[in-house]
């Protein structure tokens, strides 16, 4: 059987795999999607699409992190900031595919999930929600 403490560190690993993962995957759908001054070509076009498609899964697993957050007991600036990535990143690829703003909006975003996620670890998991 494993303990209340244990079982409390196996939820937290598990939450910072998901934001980890959502980033990883954001990441790698900007770096295959790639940006583009003027309509690419049609092959780059598909070669966009399928990290597109990345980027919006990161995105989407950015945003379960941040309402699994919420449930958690966090802080609300962990969860606002876990949730930025899914959030700007995901308007910024839909608004424009090919452009910058994307790859923009990941540098600024990113270091503040890991803030998130600092805090979540200083804190040693045991914020919990009574």
């Amino acid at each position: 059987m494993m303990s209340e403490a244990g079982r409390r560190w196996t939820r937290t690993v598990a939450w910072i795999l998901l934001v980890q993962s959502s980033m990883v995957l954001i990441g790698y759908g900007i770096m295959r999607a790639g940006w583009h001054l003027w309509l690419p070509n049609p092959v780059e076009q598909r070669e966009s699409s399928i990290g597109s498609r990345y980027v919006d899964a990161g995105c989407v697993l950015s945003l379960a992190a941040a309402v699994w957050s919420h449930f958690r007991g966090n802080p609300v600036w962990v969860s606002v900031c876990v949730a930025l990535p899914g959030v700007l990143v995901g308007w910024a690829a839909w608004s424009d595919p090919y452009s910058l703003l994307r790859h923009l909006a990941a540098v600024v975003t990113f270091p503040l999930a890991l803030a998130g996620v600092a805090e979540v670890i200083w804190a040693r998991g045991h914020r919990q929600r009574a």
